[in-house]
């Protein structure tokens, strides 16, 4: 089975007429867990109200923060909804992740809880993730970098600099290894 191809930023926000497919792939990804299922149904239809990340309608904003009290407080999840994530995402055990709303997320992606993807410092730039990144539990990804396409970053991994396609990132701070030849 080959991977669809890679998706531009812009396309990653789904609209009226690609959110059914951006369910049906997130719901795919995680087969087994109602919890996920529930928060991206939630923040693919925030998204679609909301219309436009910058500027969101009145009824996005509403639903927005409806979502937010929800998967914040209750399930311990921060995915906002102006975060720009590639269908099928994939949530194993959210409990603790969060996400820059600022940040870009390609498709297939794999969070673990207590995954942090954000900027170093206030203000500061944020990370931008590849299609087909896996991220272990507790891994922290921090500031402009990259990482690239089918990466892996280990659980408890502090990733601070761009990662190349198919690499593995493992360590405090981050070493990386590169994709074994096949």
């Amino acid at each position: 089975m080959t991977n669809p191809p890679a998706l531009a930023a812009d396309q990653l926000w789904p609209t009226t007429s690609t959110v059914r497919e951006f369910i049906r792939r997130d719901r795919a990804a995680n087969p087994r867990d109602p919890k996920a299922q529930l928060v991206l149904v939630l923040l693919r239809a925030c998204q679609v109200v909301m219309r436009d990340r910058r500027n969101p309608t009145l009824p996005g904003k509403v639903l927005s923060a409806a979502y937010r009290a929800l998967t914040e407080m209750v399930f311990g999840i921060e995915l906002r909804p102006k975060t720009r994530v590639g269908p099928g995402v994939s949530i194993y055990h959210g409990y603790g992740l969060v996400v820059n709303d600022q940040c870009v997320i390609g498709s297939d992606v794999k969070l673990r809880n207590g995954v942090t993807i954000g900027h170093a410092h206030e203000g500061g730039p944020v990370p931008t993730i590849g299609d087909g990144v896996s991220f272990g539990a507790g891994a922290i990804a921090l500031g402009g970098i990259t990482i690239g396409g089918g990466a892996t970053i280990a659980a408890g991994a502090v990733v601070v600099k761009s990662i190349p396609d198919g690499a593995t990132a493992i360590g405090n701070p981050a070493t990386v290894r590169p994709s074994p030849m096949r």
